[in-house]
């Protein structure tokens, strides 16, 4: 966190003029007791920003970065102060929407079902809905949006954008990006476009919704988009599958992924994760697995699962009611953890599924090194890991910055990546550098300056700081 410095005369009055804009019960100032609610996120990074500003129309956005355009050009020395800092439910985990200085851009109250096409299969919606108030508006429908993070009652539809969230479903339905057909953004200008196109396949060129999808605010702000939609399934199972350990649990993820059965879900929790949540008596590892489909399709695959190791003791939950419980008791283990710990920092590494034994069994054995306490749970069956870090005091999070250079480094070695779905915001961008080629990040600072040449949108994640 960098030291706060107030604003000088000529830029409240700046203020004073977006604050006109969207009204004055919508423009947040250091003075409101929610204030600081808006400088975080679910990480443990805290921010600065001197002012908060709630639009709830495509013109207001225009019209702040327009306002905030001139302001720049007739005040230059304080162009930091007029910088936009993008933020939706504030559920990310990477510290992307933790200001640094000037103005958080909160777009939650851009929350419209714009439109329902059921003949082909979209839903568009406002930038501030939540993916489980999409959902909720397709109940009456056989239609579901299938991208399902966690956090999914906070998320928002541009923060899922721009950070490509995903979810346990991602395994079979894919990511975000998978899932998004097209959006209206508006750049550094002030300037709107709909990009994408409604049709799954296309051959248009350079594709600025999957470059837009996944840029953490950095290109632009996503105003409204147009999402695909997935019949919901006739039948569903989800399954327990108790092992000895990690290692037989992550063998067995390799060899469901061999047998060509499509699960929905491929969950993976530790020991210390199933005790919290009360998932299994005596397991010291489990998998979730759901399976949906048609009847028949769920049967027979089933019972191909079953065979794949016969000894095992699996328990199998048949019904939305029992499902529902179970998955309650998965997402759990977040809050549960937070009650224990004042400190946890969730790693979100993806890695071949060849690795999943070895990079759990690294991250473990390094944080046990160092005295950290670890929780490791997640997506397994497309290799994406959490690997949680658990502290009680605040003088110990300088060890995480070894902690996660470490397993940054081991997980590039073996061909993963450091983050499969929260991104990489103010947390992981030093991590990145480190362990990426240079190219890499001259190519997309060469992108950054041809959307955002002024870095008026999140310029911390410009920085090499944190």
């Amino acid at each position: 966190m960098t030291t706060m410095i107030a604003p000088p005369d000529n830029v409240l009055n700046g203020y004073g003029t977006l604050k006109s804009i969207v009204g004055a019960s919508n423009a947040l100032f250091p003075s409101v007791p929610n204030f600081h609610d808006y400088l975080k996120d679910e990480t443990y990074l805290r921010g600065n920003a001197h002012l908060i500003l709630r639009p709830a129309t495509h013109a207001e956005v225009t019209e702040i970065i327009h306002t905030i355009n001139a302001l720049r050009e007739k005040i230059p020395r304080a162009a930091h102060f007029f910088s936009l800092t993008l933020r939706g439910g504030g559920s990310g985990l990477s510290g992307a929407a933790v200001p640094e200085a000037g103005i958080v851009l909160d777009t939650s109250r851009m929350k419209k079902i714009l439109e329902i096409d059921p003949k082909n299969f979209i839903i568009r919606a406002e930038c501030g809905i939540t993916l489980a108030e999409i959902n909720h508006a397709l109940a009456d429908l056989p239609l579901y949006y299938a991208v399902d993070p966690s956090s999914a009652p906070l998320c928002t539809l541009g923060g899922s954008i721009a950070t490509n969230a995903a979810g346990p479903s991602s395994l079979k339905y894919g990511t975000t990006r998978q899932n998004l057909a097209s959006l209206c953004f508006v750049n550094a200008e002030g300037n709107t476009a709909t990009v994408g196109s409604l049709p799954t396949k296309t051959s248009m060129g350079f594709s600025l919704t999957d470059l837009l999808c996944g840029s953490e605010g950095r290109l632009g702000i996503i105003l409204d988009a147009a999402l695909r939609l997935t019949f919901k399934t006739e039948e569903r199972v989800l399954l327990i599958a108790p092992f000895p350990n990690d290692a037989s649990a992550m063998d067995f993820v390799f060899s469901l992924r061999q047998s060509g059965i499509r699960p929905k879900c491929v969950e993976f929790i530790d020991a210390y994760s199933i005790a919290i949540a009360a998932i299994h008596e005596n397991a010291k590892a489990i998998l979730l697995i759901e399976l949906d489909g048609t009847k028949e399709q769920v049967d027979y695959d089933l019972k191909r699962l079953m065979a794949i190791s016969p000894h095992l003791d699996f328990h199998v939950a048949h019904g939305e009611k029992n499902q529902t419980q179970i998955w309650q008791k998965r997402k759990s283990i977040t809050t549960e953890l937070k009650k224990r710990f004042a400190f946890k920092l969730g790693e979100d590494i993806a890695v071949p599924l060849s690795a999943l034994s070895h990079i759990a069994s690294f991250a473990r054995n390094k944080a046990s090194e160092r005295g950290v306490e670890t929780a490791i749970w997640g997506h397994a069956g497309d290799g994406n890991l959490h690997v949680n870090y658990l502290l009680q005091e605040k003088s110990a999070l300088e060890i995480l910055d070894t902690l996660m250079l470490e397993l940054a480094f081991e997980v590039t070695r073996i061909g993963g990546a450091i983050s499969g779905e929260h991104g990489l915001g103010r947390l992981k961008r030093k991590l990145a550098k480190a362990t990426l080629p240079s190219v890499y990040f001259q190519i997309q600072d060469q992108i950054k300056k041809a959307f955002d040449p002024n870095f008026l949108f999140n310029p911390a994640l410009d920085k090499e700081e944190v």
